[in-house]
């Protein structure tokens, strides 16, 4: 009779096999809490009960400005930082302009453009803007349009009425 050792389990195929199933399930979970808890979530908004109920306010503002005919086109220069924007029908002395990014709310800004002539207002950015924007058009008396942009393709935006 001849009596063979068998070999050590960690020198054998199907313990590792066996092992590395529960194991990679749990570098996963790990990789996936790592992520969830150090990425952005500014997609979803911590007010959304109140913003719903203010959608009938932003909605008001847009008929608004299909009533009163009011369109506008807007041009930008991202070497000087210009911003030109021809309107038609829109009276105010300065409008304001929300540049909303995409995804990153950090990156939000507005600013004011001011009238230079009857259908011509100006404005200066600080910074060239890159990547893609919902740009919101607001005047004091009331009125709303809205577009988007994805400023590294086009330099122009009509906005929607």
């Amino acid at each position: 009779m001849s009596s063979t050792a068998a070999p050590v389990w960690y020198k054998q195929f199907w313990p590792w096999f066996i092992i590395s199933i529960p194991l990679s399930s749990v570098l996963v979970a790990v990789v996936q809490i790592y992520a969830a808890l150090h990425s952005s979530s500014d997609l979803v908004k911590d007010d959304y009960y109140k913003e719903g109920l203010a959608i009938n306010q932003v909605i008001t503002k847009r008929e608004t400005a299909k009533s009163l005919a009011i369109k506008a086109h807007l041009r930008m220069d991202n070497v000087t930082g210009e911003l030109l924007l021809n309107t038609e029908h829109a009276t105010a002395p300065q409008l304001t302009a929300l540049f909303a990014h995409a995804a990153l709310s950090s990156k939000d800004f507005s600013i004011i453009l001011k009238k230079v002539s009857p259908n011509e207002y100006r404005a200066q950015l600080e910074k060239p803007l890159s990547g893609i924007w919902n740009v919101y058009l607001e005047s004091p008396n009331g009125w709303q349009l809205n577009g988007r942009v994805n400023s590294d393709i086009h330099d122009h935006l009509n906005f929607n009425l």
